[in-house]
């Protein structure tokens, strides 16, 4: 992994807590930080964490559990906020328990999180958050920091991730020894091993069920390598300082490099020796069949859709972020091509015995 190596940064950011930290992005995170002579505390839930090293502590918890969030964050003086639920259906279907579920992890676990780093003098808070807090359905070639918040959710984790994310900027208090806040919206977040994305791909592709694409498929997106996505927290960390310009703001991050979903993934396809889908499906046919699907799963409990009709919807439309604002207030530029990523992500699957 590459990533910034700058000791008076890594000195600066103190003691770290990363929550979220068995997942895909939280586990680089924990991974990155240790590389740079850091105490990280891991927050996780259920999973185990595999990793050793001697400046790493483990601790099981539950952001939405106010005591444990204070515990989680007592002797901390950066928190790496990563943990969330994803809940990518929606619809008028939707259960109670499927969207209380979402909102407490998402929205109270996050002010939980939010009230224990005050209660604690935590001085600075990087939250991950998403594209999807400024996503409305349509295309939009050119989001950037004033892009504003969605006003049709299509899903429930539009629907909690915008007030989490409202949370934790209105938190920033840059007065006496206040809390420094600042969130990162990634989209499409890729890499060798535990990726969403690629995995169910490179899953599918191996069962023989990746036969037909989606819509026509010309929709252009950005997509953020994990290896980029955690430089962009370490420089964004760096950075909140009082009177720093970063204090308070949200910023996406990308590759750089937007691209059609199959003209992205198709170093992978190509590599691991896989054919590229030959037939197309109407859009709008698979939208209709997966809203159904998606209303009787949580009706009469079907298995979830492969595909919510939120993440169809992301593939026929075109989303195109600027990070040139996280250049200018911290320096981001992406640390790994696309073209290195992908290759690594060829050998990752042949040595899983996938390609």
């Amino acid at each position: 992994m590459h990533a910034p190596s700058n000791r008076g940064a890594t000195a600066y950011l103190g003691r770290c807590l990363v929550t979220g930290a068995a997942g895909f992005v939280g586990k680089h995170l924990v991974m990155a930080l240790l590389q740079r002579g850091l105490h990280v505390r891991a927050l996780v839930r259920n999973s185990q964490l595999l990793i050793q090293h001697d400046n790493l502590e483990c601790m099981h918890g539950d952001i939405r559990n106010a005591q444990q969030a204070l515990q989680a964050c007592n002797g901390i003086d950066t928190v790496f906020h990563a943990a969330a639920m994803s809940a990518r259906l929606g619809g008028s279907g939707v259960s109670r328990a499927y969207r209380d579920q979402a909102y407490a992890t998402n929205v109270t676990g996050t002010g939980n999180i939010i009230r224990a780093c005050q209660a604690q003098r935590v001085r600075r808070l990087l939250y991950t958050s998403s594209v999807d807090t400024c996503f409305n359905g349509e295309d939009a070639l050119h989001m950037d920091e004033h892009t504003p918040y969605a006003t049709r959710p299509g899903c429930v984790d539009q629907e909690t991730k915008i007030p989490a994310e409202q949370a934790v900027l209105a938190a920033n208090s840059p007065g006496g020894y206040g809390l420094l806040t600042c969130a990162l919206r990634p989209d499409g977040i890729w890499g060798a091993g535990g990726s969403v994305m690629l995995d169910t791909l490179v899953a599918m592709s191996r069962a023989g069920r990746m036969v037909s694409l989606t819509g026509s498929m010309e929709g252009i997106h950005d997509h953020v390598h994990v290896d980029n996505l955690v430089a962009a927290h370490l420089l964004a960390a760096d950075a909140l300082r009082p009177g720093s310009p970063v204090c308070g703001k949200a910023y996406f991050i990308s590759d750089g490099v937007p691209a059609r979903m199959f003209q992205f993934v198709e170093p992978l396809f190509t590599g691991l020796g896989y054919a590229r889908p030959r037939y197309t499906v109407p859009v709008e046919s698979l939208t209709l069949l997966m809203r159904a699907w998606q209303w009787l799963h949580f009706k009469i409990g079907i298995t979830a859709p492969l595909l919510s009709p939120h993440e169809l919807n992301k593939l026929a439309v075109s989303t195109v972020v600027s990070s040139a604002a996280a250049a200018r207030d911290f320096g981001y530029r992406p640390v790994k091509s696309v073209g290195e990523g992908m290759r690594e992500a060829v050998a990752y699957y042949r040595a899983q015995g996938q390609g």
